[in-house]
């Protein structure tokens, strides 16, 4: 009898779970807040046309538009003129007050557009210090001073890094001219405050920025533009590098890739000569070591003079094998 009182129980209970009603949940828009009013609409329209006296009515009083505001992909009317490359659009959306130039700059960067990116950091609201660190940060912080993110570049893609990345000669040093730096990484064993933060916070991202970073300091545009002598410069890196491939694993291949780029660098400035007296010139160039370039940032390790296979002598780390350089 028991056993089928509390059978019958559970069929009851069962039951009475099956009938009852679903709560009723209300029903909202989807990304309400991303509305477009016709004016704004009218406004971006007229930034993708080029429509410059469209664009001044709309921003003309009583009722101006919202220089900042987005289409439904997140792009605002300066990065669609920039994305067009249609400098006299940018020129009059600079003007406006209040104006956020967001990924424009980036965006012009990787287009190559020279005269863009001298007029957007020109713009008051772009220091020096935004170009080669903390952009992100500075740059999409909301008024409540919480870091933003760009839509389409991670926080450690700074103008200065994604110039490099580009290989843009001409605007890395537009942007080396206007105080724009790239921090050096710093050793991988690092236990710093900074270093412990960003490990303990997310590994995977400060792993990615740090080959970012590196990827930057391997392009042949800021090799040739920073150092006084790029060649040496090349082959240093190209062993740091090699280095950290066989100390992190899971980039092995990316770091690998970045320290053959250097030795083709090295090769193709090489090549460059003309005779063998051009070259013995080069490789026994007297380097200029700076206290950053005196050692090895990985392992510490002092410079010392060692001997390429040709019998020239050129300036690099301890301990390194020739045969790394060719």
């Amino acid at each position: 009898m028991t056993r089928k009182s509390s059978g019958r129980s559970s069929q009851d209970g069962a039951k009475r779970l099956a009938r009852v009603t679903p709560a009723c949940i209300p029903l909202h828009p989807i990304k309400s807040c991303n509305r477009i009013e016709p004016k704004e609409r009218a406004f971006l329209d007229a930034a993708e046309r080029g429509d410059k006296h469209t664009m001044v009515r709309c921003l003309q009083p009583p009722s101006p538009v919202n220089v900042n505001c987005t289409d439904m992909i997140g792009r605002s009317a300066i990065q669609i003129a920039v994305d067009n490359e249609n400098v006299e659009i940018v020129e009059v959306l600079l003007k406006q007050k209040g104006i956020r130039i967001g990924d424009a700059l980036l965006y012009a960067i990787r287009e190559g557009v020279y005269k863009i990116v001298e007029m957007l950091i020109d713009h008051p609201s772009i220091t020096p210090e935004m170009l080669g660190k903390d952009w992100s940060w500075r740059n999409f912080a909301g008024e409540n001073g919480v870091a933003g993110e760009s839509n389409d570049y991670s926080p450690d893609i700074s103008p200065m890094i994604l110039a490099a990345h580009c290989n843009q000669f001409e605007i890395l040093q537009l942007l080396l001219m206007r105080g724009g730096v790239i921090d050096i990484p710093h050793q991988l064993s690092c236990s710093c405050r900074r270093c412990s933060e960003r490990v303990n916070e997310d590994s995977l991202r400060h792993s990615i920025r740090r080959i970012n970073t590196y990827r930057a300091l391997a392009s042949p545009a800021w090799v040739c533009l920073t150092s006084a002598d790029p060649v040496l410069t090349a082959f240093r890196l190209s062993w740091e590098l090699r280095n950290l491939a066989l100390r992190e694993n899971e980039f092995k291949d990316t770091y690998l890739e970045l320290s053959d780029q250097c030795k083709k660098l090295s090769c193709s400035l090489l090549d460059q000569c003309r005779s063998t007296d051009e070259v013995i010139a080069v490789l026994n160039k007297p380097p200029e070591i700076d206290e950053s370039e005196g050692e090895d940032r990985d392992t510490g390790g002092p410079l010392t003079n060692v001997e390429t296979e040709t019998g020239h002598k050129i300036r690099t780390k301890r301990g390194i094998n020739n045969d790394r350089f060719t």
